[in-house]
């Protein structure tokens, strides 16, 4: 008998043509990855009969969704039909915007144990949230939440599944391959140490009686936010804070020509804002919350909250 070992484990995808239904012959995309927690999560209830010597007669198996997250470094081209399925949006001409429209996938993990693997499969998975984090001297890296439908488990693959390699691209750092971080409203433009963008679909899930599990799951407001830290030079964007002004968020992330992203929240306002003194010999750090609204600005217009080019140069 062979353990199953983390550094063995193997974390691919497969979009769905119909919500919860795999693929026949599914083409996996294996996922580049720093960790996950995707699980088969069962609701039970502990029967409340009263008896006399004071045990607990039954639990019972009330329902199940799959959930968890999945954690990774940021690689160009890894993400992107995951990314539609964040923004609930396709790409047109290397531009992704969020929109409405729902993208299922199959999550697969495989787990290396010899001359027998176990499989765990869930299916009709859509993306809910995704955390991108941006650190001086750090890796970009990212955490997405996925829900899901349906789940199996097996010692086989599927019928005529293949996997595909994932990509070697480069893994982006905070320190050589983020470019072009503009503040506009901001002048002069600030120096930042530190910013995380977060995109929220407010999934919720749908249950049923006769359905043990979910007979869909539904999609709240696209609720995008981040936090910033900036070094405090001048007043300019504490006054942005203060007077509650627009300011609109881009930046480009990549190191490889036309390999590379540009990020743009086309507005933006500062919701909470501290200038906190630490203690002796460190910097003073504006630090800020912001959260992107909807915007029609720019010729064509946005029409979004977050635009997101890809191909960059």
């Amino acid at each position: 008998m062979a353990f199953a070992d983390s550094s063995g484990t193997r974390l691919a995808f497969v979009a769905e043509s119909t919500d919860g239904t795999t693929p026949a012959s599914p083409s996996f995309q294996n996922l580049r990855f720093t960790g996950e927690s995707l699980n088969y999560n069962k609701e039970t209830v502990s029967s409340e009969e009263i008896r006399a010597d004071r045990n607990v007669s039954d639990s019972i198996d009330v329902g199940y969704a799959v959930a968890g997250d999945i954690e990774g470094e940021l690689s160009y081209g890894t993400l992107d039909p995951l990314l539609e399925g964040l923004f609930q949006s396709t790409w047109s001409s290397n531009v992704l915007k969020n929109g409405t429209t729902k993208k299922f996938f199959t999550f697969e993990k495989t787990f290396e144990q010899g001359a027998t693997d176990s499989y765990m499969r869930f299916t009709g998975c859509q993306i809910g949230a995704m955390t991108l984090n941006i650190n001086a001297r750090e890796r970009v890296t990212y955490t997405m939440s996925v829900m899901g439908r349906g789940h199996t488990s097996s010692a086989a693959a599927l019928s005529g599944a293949t996997y595909t390699a994932a990509n070697t691209n480069a893994i982006s750092a905070a320190s050589n391959d983020v470019s072009a971080l503009t503040l506009t409203g901001i002048s002069p433009a600030p120096t930042v140490m530190s910013l995380t963008v977060n995109i929220e679909n407010n999934l919720r899930e749908q249950t049923a009686v006769g359905t043990q599990g979910l007979v869909g799951i539904g999609s709240g407001r696209c609720v995008v936010t981040g936090s910033i830290s900036i070094y405090f030079e001048n007043l300019a964007a504490y006054d942005a804070f203060v007077n509650h002004t627009d300011v609109g968020i881009s930046w480009t992330v990549g190191s490889v020509t036309n390999e590379k992203y540009t990020i743009n929240i086309p507005k933006a306002k500062f919701t909470t804002g501290t200038v906190p003194t630490p203690g002796n010999d460190q910097d003073i750090m504006l630090d800020f919350e912001w959260q992107g609204l909807y915007s029609t600005a720019s010729s064509p217009p946005n029409n979004a909250t977050i635009i997101l080019t890809r191909a960059v140069a």
